[in-house]
């Protein structure tokens, strides 16, 4: 009687080994501290475009990098294949087309382009007499390593400085180490929360910079049957509903909160597009302004 239970238990184990081998491993980014959420929603992205392509490719089993890699160290383990099936968001540029595979979806449909701006509370102040790009280019803004962010902003006029610490960069500006902090609209209200602490921290009330900012999923090189299988869940989920109830989910609090129909919005272009396939802009959400792009 032992034997047959051991043989059935066995039998069991094997079975389960062998349906956990059978499902592709993909890996989703991980945060760079404890308290850091950014990533959240592409691991929800990711597991939803992954499910409506279950029955076309079969099961899959969706982890995490490790915690701890910025910007500019994600994209990295990307091109090196450090991870299994390892799809990172960032923004569209030229560089990344050609040295990556890209899944050519706007995962958050263009919101990220609308910024508000974290400030000191003097600075804050100061910003009620901005009313044109030229006012606003007398303020110095901050951005992380790594980010296509720095590069746009540098091309329309703008001083920025380059900061390697998430968290550090809301200390900056509440310390006037430097002006400004832009920040996606949909990032805003958590971050706030997050960071509010932070004594002589503040948000700017008047403004948004925009500028067009598809931000796209990429893999490996010579992972392009993967991010095709990608791409096609994201449009069954863009079509069926389910990928704006996620990014309603996750966002439309924090642009309620900012209120862009109150606000000027002053824009500039995004050099890193011209060369670009424009298939995207059919995914993007515009948003209600009082301004013109």
């Amino acid at each position: 009687m032992q034997s047959i239970i051991t043989i059935l238990v066995y039998t069991l184990f094997i079975g389960w080994i062998s349906s956990v081998s059978a499902q592709a491993l993909f890996t989703a980014r991980g945060p760079e501290t404890p308290n850091d959420h950014r990533y959240d929603y592409q691991q929800k992205l990711l597991e939803l475009a992954l499910d409506k392509t279950r029955e076309d490719y079969g099961d899959f089993t969706l982890v995490k990098s490790r915690m701890g890699a910025n910007t500019k160290r994600a994209m990295w383990e990307v091109e090196t294949g450090l991870y299994e099936n390892y799809f990172v968001a960032n923004a569209a540029t030229p560089k990344r087309l050609e040295d990556m595979v890209p899944v050519p979806f706007p995962i958050d449909l263009g919101i990220l382009g609308y910024r508000v701006f974290f400030a000191s509370k003097e600075t804050r102040e100061r910003l009620r007499s901005v009313s044109s790009l030229a006012d606003l280019k007398k303020f110095r803004m901050v951005q992380g390593l790594g980010w296509s962010d720095s590069e746009i902003l540098k091309n329309a006029g703008f001083q920025v400085a380059e900061a390697s610490d998430y968290h550090g960069m809301f200390q900056m500006v509440a310390s006037n180490r430097v002006d400004l902090f832009p920040r996606g609209i949909n990032e805003f209200l958590k971050e706030w929360k997050t960071n509010k602490h932070i004594e002589n921290l503040s948000y700017d009330e008047g403004l948004i910079l925009y500028y067009p900012f598809p931000k796209f999923f990429y893999t490996t090189r010579g992972n392009e049957a993967q991010a095709e299988r990608i791409m096609k869940g994201l449009v069954r989920a863009y079509d069926d509903g389910s990928l704006l109830k996620l990014w309603k989910a996750q966002y439309q609090d924090s642009i309620d909160q900012v209120g862009l129909v109150h606000r000027k919005i002053l824009s500039i272009p995004n050099p890193n597009l011209v060369h670009i396939v424009s298939n995207y802009q059919k995914y993007f959400y515009f948003a209600s302004q009082n301004g013109t792009h």
